[in-house]
């Protein structure tokens, strides 16, 4: 028997506040350190009493000791922080993309807040991550991923044990789909920055009396300024197709 407070299923809401909570806590734009935990969680519970009496008939009973019932809770909130630890590790493309694109402009020391997290953080992959969120609102992925938050219990199913093989799987290929694609954003930075080397190199030998290093440090910056510029929204495009593809397999 299921309680009820307020016409609110208890146990149900429950089981399904712990796996949406979880992802919700680390989503891309929904769990940004910047937002508050409480009302993240606010969030989270709010969507489980909508999507309550939808789920309700699959949601399995209680079990009979409350070590059991913490067991099913337990369950739920490990799969909702897999997959959205999942979600959350395509973000950090943004910041692999901004560390080796700051080294190649010779501003990786430069640091500044960061409007998306509680602390400071080097500047471009400030400037990415900023502009990552921007573009999850504005493109509706925020929408896919809530859509993805009520998928979930397609792939898996409420009250099923979670799959361990298929977490590290998961993980595994979220971690390598997350180097490949910041890898991919900053490549016009690593080949323009390999030629603009080259070039002061033979220069320093044609010239030697030319002071290379004052000469190509704002050279390095203006044309690493230039390069982003232009190759910013191909490798944004690259990011964003990561997370819908991402999405979609959640739906």
């Amino acid at each position: 028997m299921n309680l009820t407070l307020y016409g609110v299923e208890i146990w149900s809401t429950a089981l399904l506040f712990g796996r949406i909570g979880g992802m919700i806590m680390l989503l891309p734009g929904f769990g940004e350190p910047s937002v508050p935990g409480r009302i993240r969680l606010a969030f989270a519970l709010a969507v489980a009493i909508a999507l309550g009496p939808a789920l309700a008939s699959n949601v399995p009973p209680p079990a009979d000791s409350a070590m059991g019932m913490a067991f099913q809770v337990g369950a739920e909130v490990l799969i909702g922080v897999l997959l959205g630890g999942a979600a959350r590790m395509l973000v950090s493309a943004l910041a692999t993309a901004g560390q080796i694109v700051g080294m190649e402009m010779g501003i990786s020391f430069a640091q500044t807040a960061d409007p998306t997290a509680t602390g400071s953080g080097q500047l471009v992959a400030v400037f990415l991550g900023v502009m990552g969120v921007a573009l999850i609102f504005t493109t509706g992925l925020h929408h896919m991923f809530l859509q993805g938050v009520a998928g979930s219990y397609e792939v898996i199913s409420i009250g099923g044990q979670p799959p361990v093989g298929d977490a590290a799987q998961l993980a595994l290929e979220a971690t390598a789909t997350s180097f490949r694609v910041g890898f991919q954003m900053a490549v016009p930075l690593l080949v323009a920055g390999m030629l603009f080397r080259v070039g002061m190199g033979v220069l320093s030998r044609l010239i030697p009396q030319i002071q290379v290093f004052f000469v190509a440090l704002p050279l390095q910056i203006m044309g690493g300024l230039v390069v982003l510029a232009l190759g910013l929204s191909t490798g944004m495009l690259i990011w964003l197709d990561s997370l819908e593809r991402y999405a979609t397999w959640l739906r």
